[in-house]
C-alpha cells in the first residue's frame, strides 16, 4: 500500500469500507504494523451511509479477492468433472496430510473451549466429554 492510497483511506469512517478497499490481509497488516489493532471508533462525525460503491466497484465486486483486495479472474472449480469416488479420495488425502502435520506438531488443531477461547482440540474435546458425563450423571440421580 503506497502512502497516497493509505492517505486516501484514512478518512474512511467504517471498518467495512476500509477492508472493502484494501482487503482483509492488507488491512490487518497495515494496522498491525502501525500498532492500530486496538479497535473502536475515534471521535468525529461519520456518515452512516453504507452505499458508497461506485459503478466500477459494483462491476468488479464478484471478482475481488477479500483477502488481498485485488481483482482476480475466477478460476475453474477443480472438482468439476470428478466422480464422487475421486472427490472422496482427494478428501482422504487432505485428511491424511492434516493428520501428519498435526502428529509432527507443525500445526495444532484448535477448538473453542467452554470459556469461548481457543484451546487445543484435545482439551476442548475433553471438556465436552466432562460436561456430557456431568449431565448424564445428574440425569441418573433424578431417576
Amino acid at each position: 500500500l503506497t502512502f497516497p492510497i493509505f492517505a486516501a483511506l484514512l478518512p474512511l469512517p467504517t471498518v467495512s469500507r476500509f477492508v472493502k478497499y484494501t482487503g482483509y490481509g492488507n488491512a490487518a497488516g497495515l494496522l498491525a504494523a502501525r500498532g492500530l489493532l486496538g479497535g473502536g471508533r475515534g471521535d468525529g462525525k461519520y456518515s452512516e451511509e453504507e452505499d458508497t460503491d461506485t459503478e466500477e466497484y459494483k462491476e468488479a465486486k464478484p471478482n475481488i479477492n477479500p483477502v488481498t483486495g485485488r481483482v482476480e479472474e475466477k478460476l475453474p472449480n477443480p472438482m468439476d468433472g470428478m466422480t464422487d469416488e475421486q472427490k472422496e479420495y482427494e478428501a482422504m488425502k487432505l485428511v491424511s496430510m492434516f493428520d501428519k502435520l498435526s502428529r509432527e506438531q507443525i500445526i495444532q488443531p484448535m477448538g473453542v473451549g467452554c470459556d469461548g477461547k481457543l484451546t487445543p482440540l484435545d482439551e476442548t474435546m475433553q471438556q465436552m466429554a466432562d460436561q456430557i458425563s456431568l449431565h448424564s450423571d445428574s440425569d441418573m440421580e433424578l431417576d
